[in-house]
């Protein structure tokens, strides 16, 4: 009698924290924007809060999050460390040893960049109550808003080298 019931099908497991997070989720919160912007010749980022009621707050943290992560796509200094440490010891007969071994890895990324010209492209509520959102950088409007006069001409070219570069490299590195 116990195998025909749970044959039949009887009620679904319950579901994960993560596994409830992830129900009806959009394609670009998990990192793949490139996709969800298709054919358009753009940079995205997403980011998502957490626990907030305030809706303009969350939307402000998630917003804060997905540019974070748009900035580290364009520049991100990494530091990292490796210390290793191992020692054998024999004491007396040659079979008594005993060793050690300590290894550390820490690594910190740094990101210290101001993006000019991104936007929220989309945003989704999870029915856990997780606010996402989308920031997209067009690479046309930043240019643009590099045009402005209180910007002294050697400073424009400069920037403008430097993005320049940095869009054909990401476009380089992720177009298939």
């Amino acid at each position: 009698m116990l195998a025909s019931t749970l044959s039949c099908g009887g009620p679904p497991p319950p579901k994960t924290a993560l596994q409830a997070e992830l129900e009806g989720l959009p394609k670009w919160a998990l990192g793949n924007c490139r996709e969800y912007l298709a054919d358009r010749t753009m940079l995205c980022g997403s980011g998502s809060v957490q626990g907030v009621s305030n809706l303009g707050l969350a939307r402000s943290a998630a917003e804060t999050q997905a540019r974070a992560e748009l900035a580290r796509t364009l520049q991100v200094r990494v530091k990292s460390m490796l210390r290793d440490y191992q020692a054998a010891t024999l004491a007396g007969a040659a079979t008594d040893s005993t060793s050690e071994q300590h290894i550390e890895d820490v690594s910190r990324q740094i990101t210290d960049l101001t993006l000019v010209g991104t936007r929220v492209e989309a945003t989704f509520i999870a029915d856990t109550g997780t606010f996402w959102a989308l920031v997209v950088l067009d690479p046309h409007a930043f240019k643009s808003a590099l045009n402005d006069e209180r910007i002294d001409e050697a400073t424009r070219r400069t920037v403008l080298g430097r993005a320049d570069r940095s869009f054909s490299e990401l476009d380089a590195a992720t177009v298939p």
